[in-house]
């Protein structure tokens, strides 16, 4: 994906009339609140931001952009503005090609919207849905193929401008009208569908784990396919500073690519009495990010102000995405989170 950096937001001001300043590493900024606004009634913020996270992404245009109840983008000015509603109800993914092109899926098929509601079949056939678990074809033309109708789920571009995107048990990728098989889940994990949350790293290495219905992905579950298709994963560490437990039980709920060669996790013991942010590459794992149970959810992570990213005042976001120097969580929060990584 071309690397792209996220906009500084310094200079506008905070509600006590100072400005924002950007957070360093080990430091954590609300970018927006996403309480309900105006009497009560959701407000963009809120409907793409607030809820269960269906799309995170920073946009060509180094903004941010969320898809939930309804698609939406933060605005320099941290207010979030409302693109597209009614139309992508049901909708998963997001990818932004530009501020006027999204890719979202949805049920069987993979589609280009824009902010007018038009929308563009990139791939799938209407009508039967293929078979999961059963053996796909290398390459197969995308508008004629039926994909599997399950968790259609666009995550990332490469730099000649094909589309990553989830189907069920395979992994696709798609350039000028062709589908290309990038990874198929194997036999012995017949029964389990990739979860939400792939990810794409910055080299082309994608990054996706998989489960049975109700049941996160751990740890130990993550796989990592380069862009020559070669297929691995990462060991999981005997311990890692910051974290309790076994690492090799902890749940994953969100995936982000880093610059290349490794990606961040946003992860929670089964137990919930932590969740982490880590970052993850060969040999090394990273606490990023943490906040533990027990906490007063309304007593931090106000606008504009920093924290310790070690210490999350507030609860942390379920997804996230990468922008060199920075991640960016959101959803099931208060807070849209920009945490520092460099």
């Amino acid at each position: 994906m071309t690397a792209v950096v996220l906009l500084a937001l310094g200079g506008c001001q905070q509600g006590s009339g100072g400005t924002w300043k950007e957070p360093v590493k080990g430091q954590a900024q609300a970018l927006l609140s996403t309480d309900l606004k105006h009497n009560g009634s959701p407000d963009d913020g809120w409907l793409a931001f607030g809820g269960d996270p269906d799309g995170l992404t920073v946009g060509p245009d180094g903004k941010i952009y969320g898809l939930g109840t309804s698609l939406a983008v933060i605005e320099a000015d941290h207010e979030a503005r409302g693109i597209l509603d009614t139309e992508v109800h049901g909708a998963g993914g997001l990818v932004v090609l530009s501020p006027n092109s999204f890719v979202v899926g949805n049920h069987s098929q993979l589609l280009k919207m824009q902010p007018n509601g038009a929308r563009t079949t990139l791939a799938g056939a209407p009508g039967k849905h293929r078979k999961l678990w059963q053996p796909v074809p290398a390459t197969a033309v995308a508008k004629d193929y039926h994909l599997g109708g399950d968790r259609i789920e666009p995550f990332g571009t490469r730099p000649d401008g094909s589309i990553l995107f989830s189907d069920g048990d395979v992994i696709w990728q798609l350039k000028s009208g062709r589908l290309t098989r990038v990874y198929q889940l194997p036999k012995k994990k017949a029964g389990k569908v990739i979860d939400h949350g792939s990810a794409l790293d910055q080299a082309g290495t994608v990054y996706l784990t998989s489960s049975t219905g109700g049941v996160w992905g751990r740890f130990g579950d993550i796989v990592a396919i380069s862009r020559s298709g070669s297929v691995g994963g990462f060991d999981v560490p005997e311990q890692i500073t910051g974290v309790k437990g076994d690492p090799a039980d902890l749940e994953l709920t969100w995936m982000a690519g880093d610059a290349g060669g490794g990606v961040y996790i946003r992860a929670r013991e089964p137990s919930a009495d932590a969740e982490y942010v880590l970052h993850v590459t060969s040999g090394k794992t990273e606490l990023v990010a943490k906040q533990v149970s027990g906490i007063d959810y309304d007593s931090g992570c106000k606008e504009g102000h920093l924290v310790d990213a070690m210490k999350l005042p507030c609860r942390m976001p379920d997804a996230l995405t990468y922008s060199p120097g920075s991640l960016v969580m959101a959803g099931n929060s208060s807070s849209v989170l920009k945490i520092a990584t460099k």
